[in-house]
């Protein structure tokens, strides 16, 4: 006699976080203030601090300390200046009191729009709990509210630095 196979549970799905902001100013300005892996701190008003070992080098490991003190680790894995790109990934250390995720890639870059530009912020990311039956605050809901707390700030205050400086 053939039963039908039991169905299996899986582990998370990788969330999807896209987001942009549309900046009055040209593409190389924008890639001035956003291009250097390790200056992320420059522009995101959640950090205290930002740091990379090697540079814009692929493997350079990023280091961000939040305003509370606490941080996580970010490693380059493609920083290609002349289309205005880089991507990276989580590294080991992730505090998740900070931002609520297990791991997560992302992509930031910067395209002509219009007689200005087009911040893009990608990320796609894994919950903290990785688990079939995950904790509040640690599920996927909390994962994608983290990197949008995270991200819309950093967009919208490198919008609001670059506008201002033209002004």
């Amino acid at each position: 006699m053939l039963t039908a196979p039991s169905a299996r549970a899986h582990g998370p799905t990788p969330q999807k976080i896209d987001e942009a902001v549309e900046i009055a100013a040209a593409p190389a300005a924008v890639w001035a203030l956003v291009g250097d892996f390790g200056s992320l701190a420059r522009w995101n008003p959640r950090l205290k601090a930002s740091e990379a070992d090697q540079g814009n080098a692929v493997g350079s490991k990023r280091s961000l300390t939040f305003d509370q003190g606490a941080g996580i680790s970010e490693e380059l894995d493609e920083h290609l200046p002349a289309e205005m790109s880089m991507s990276y990934r989580s590294g080991r250390t992730i505090d998740t009191k900070v931002l609520a995720v297990g791991s997560y890639s992302a992509r930031l870059r910067v395209v002509p729009a219009g007689s200005g530009s087009r911040l893009e912020w990608r990320a796609r990311a894994y919950r903290a709990d990785t688990g079939n039956e995950p904790a509040t605050g640690l599920d996927d809901a909390a994962a994608v509210q983290a990197l949008r707390d995270f991200m819309l700030p950093a967009l919208h205050a490198a919008k609001k630095k670059l506008e201002d400086k033209q002004n």
